[in-house]
């Protein structure tokens, strides 16, 4: 039992990606009824919808809002089951593919044709699914470490095992409600990065893992954890994408091997993904670089504002 726990704690610092916090200077709404999705609406200007990654809510956006919120009508949600949103009442499984039609049915119901996309890792992918199964719905899509082919090796099964029996699962999320191991886990979350910040953003960064911690459930992390475990690539659907794709990266993330897969499915199927891979980013640049990801996404959305047709050739930049 003692092993077991060790190797959660550590499994905790790299599944604790794309992370959030409650941020009460955001106004919150639901729609529609027990399906509804929650989000924090804030800002001016044209709709983008903000997906949070595998374990985060809508407060792991917290750090880049201000940089976009002067210029976008920011609509950050929870995914479907987590959060503040809706718990599944059917056989909902978690896969990308299902949260990509809740996003939909969330933008009908908000009478929102189409709409700008950012989403990071497990977000990024409901972000990209979306652009390939409904073209229509999207003008363009920020895939922050996301991606069309899936992590090969989750770190999630020793996870999802533990998380399968109620007892031992509540003890598990218990420990990571408990708050004894927010700052090791942002330490292991930021990586290398986490000594270049400032004590204030170390404070801020934790308070994120704290309170994305409290979040947490049983059911539904064991959800998350399954659907990513056995989660198929959609390759060949995603090789039908119009739309204009920025896709970020860090050089020296944790998930590094997955982006190295997407970045090459991208040149050879889709040349006009826009590329940018900063050479000391980790695997969450909203986290780690909220000012100059805001920037590179600005000036992607200003680039794109006519929505011309895609053939322009392969860009790719290396940030420094």
């Amino acid at each position: 039992m003692t092993k077991f726990f060790v190797h959660f704690i550590l499994l905790s610092s790299v599944c604790l990606f794309c992370v959030s916090c409650a941020n009460p200077t955001f106004p919150s709404a639901k729609f529609g009824n027990e399906q509804a999705i929650h989000m924090v609406e804030t800002g001016h200007g044209p709709p983008v919808i903000l997906i949070p990654g595998l374990f985060g809510t809508h407060n792991g956006w917290d750090r880049m809002i201000p940089f976009l919120a002067d210029r976008y009508q920011l609509l950050a949600i929870d995914n479907f089951g987590t959060g503040d949103s809706a718990r599944p009442v059917d056989s909902f499984g978690y896969s990308v593919a299902e949260q990509a039609d809740k996003i939909v049915a969330m933008m009908d119901e908000l009478d929102i044709m189409s709409c700008d996309l950012i989403g990071v890792s497990y977000g990024g992918m409901i972000a990209l699914n979306i652009a390939a199964r409904y073209p229509d719905r999207v003008d363009t899509v920020v895939c922050i470490e996301g991606g069309v082919i899936m992590p090969k090796d989750s770190p999630y099964r020793r996870l999802e095992q533990g998380l399968k029996y109620s007892i031992l699962g509540d003890v598990i999320i218990g420990f990571i409600r408990s708050g004894l191991f927010d700052e090791s886990m942002a330490k292991g979350i930021m990586g290398h990065s986490w000594e270049d910040l400032s004590s204030e953003d170390m404070a801020e960064v934790t308070g994120i893992i704290s309170k994305n911690a409290k979040a947490a459930s049983r059911l539904s992390w064991l959800g998350l954890a399954h659907a990513l475990n056995f989660a198929e690539d959609f390759t060949e659907q995603a090789k039908a994408i119009t739309a204009p794709v920025l896709y970020l990266s860090g050089a020296k993330s944790s998930f590094r091997d997955m982006t190295g897969r997407n970045i090459a499915f991208f040149k050879d199927y889709l040349p006009h993904v826009q590329m940018i891979s900063f050479e000391d980013g980790i695997h969450d640049l909203e986290l780690q670089k909220p000012k100059e990801t805001a920037a590179m996404i600005i000036d992607f959305f200003e680039q794109n504002a006519s929505r011309p047709l895609l053939d322009s050739p392969l860009k790719v930049t290396v940030a420094h």
